[in-house]
């Protein structure tokens, strides 16, 4: 929470400053940049390994996108998850599922599958390399 409230803050900061907004959806990408490059690290080394994983053809890293609002020069990072993209996986192994199986009625039981929260982690870990990527943009744009 910390973290929005964080980002908010520089976003009602960025709204005081007299860029346009080509100048702020420059610098907010280049912190997204660096929020995606985390994002990318921290999933696939936290992806489900053992007893119960399966063998997939899905590349989760190859379903994170970068979109831009227009108007103000949002940034925004997720999963694409439109026709040919598999990001709803993504949110399933980040907050975690109940996983049904079995052989037969008998020995049909509930497993809880844990999260991973590799998104979370990633806002965590990367939020000083966001802010510090924005505010090189920032002196790259102002020429300070």
């Amino acid at each position: 929470m910390e973290f929005i409230e964080g980002m908010e803050k520089l976003d009602q900061a960025l709204s005081d400053l007299s860029l346009t907004p080509n100048q702020k959806k420059q610098m907010t990408k280049a912190g997204a940049l660096v929020y995606k490059e985390s994002l990318r690290n921290n999933m696939n080394n936290s992806l489900h390994k053992g007893k119960y994983s399966r063998e997939t053809k899905v590349k989760l890293e190859d379903d994170i996108g970068i979109s831009y609002k227009a108007e103000d020069g949002a940034t925004y990072v997720g999963f694409k998850s439109t026709t040919g993209h598999s990001g709803y996986i993504a949110r399933i192994l980040n907050d975690g599922y109940a996983a049904h199986g079995g052989k037969g009625a008998k020995a049909h039981k509930t497993r809880i599958i844990s999260g991973l929260h590799f998104q979370e982690k990633s806002l965590v870990e990367s939020k000083s390399m966001i802010l510090a990527a924005e505010a090189k943009k920032y002196r790259e744009l102002t020429g300070d």
